[in-house]
Formats: structure tokens, C-alpha cells, sequence
């Protein structure tokens, strides 16, 4: 697998920048699953009537403002380190 790839990728990139890709993309996974975990808890303890509508109300905006904000400074520093 990392002939093709070494294959089809310039010649800048090295196996450690090939490393570096792969380790990103398993820790985004991770974190995807983390929050698909953390959503399914929240929707059952919704259903099951645990938490109260209005604390469940303020969690998913919590979530919402932070999934902005991340995304907001992950474009920023994305277009940033291009312009080197």
C-alpha cells in the first residue's frame, strides 16, 4: 500500500508526512466516533426524560456554538498556514 501511494504522491512527500496524514485521520475518526457516542447519550437520556428540556436545550446549543467556533479557527489557521 505505501508503494502506490509513494507512487502517486509528489516527491516531496516522505513516508513520515504519509505517517503524519494517517495518524490525523485516525485521530479525527476517533473523535467522530467520540462525538456519535456522546450524541447517542444525549438522545437516550432525552427519550428516557433524564435530563430536563431546558439543561438539554442549553447542552445542544453549547455543542453548536463550540462545533462553530472550531470550525471558525480550523478554517482560519487552514488559509493562514497556505500563505506561507
Amino acid at each position: 500500500m505505501m508503494a502506490w501511494l509513494e507512487d502517486h504522491l509528489a516527491p516531496g512527500a516522505t513516508k513520515t508526512t504519509l505517517y503524519h496524514t494517517v495518524r490525523l485521520l485516525f485521530r479525527l475518526y476517533v473523535a467522530s466516533l467520540l462525538l456519535a457516542g456522546t450524541y447517542s447519550l444525549f438522545w437516550l437520556a432525552e427519550i428516557a426524560g433524564l435530563i430536563p428540556e431546558r439543561l438539554l436545550s442549553t447542552i445542544w446549543i453549547g455543542i453548536a456554538v463550540m462545533g462553530t467556533i472550531f470550525l471558525l479557527l480550523l478554517i482560519t489557521l487552514f488559509y493562514t498556514s497556505n500563505k506561507r
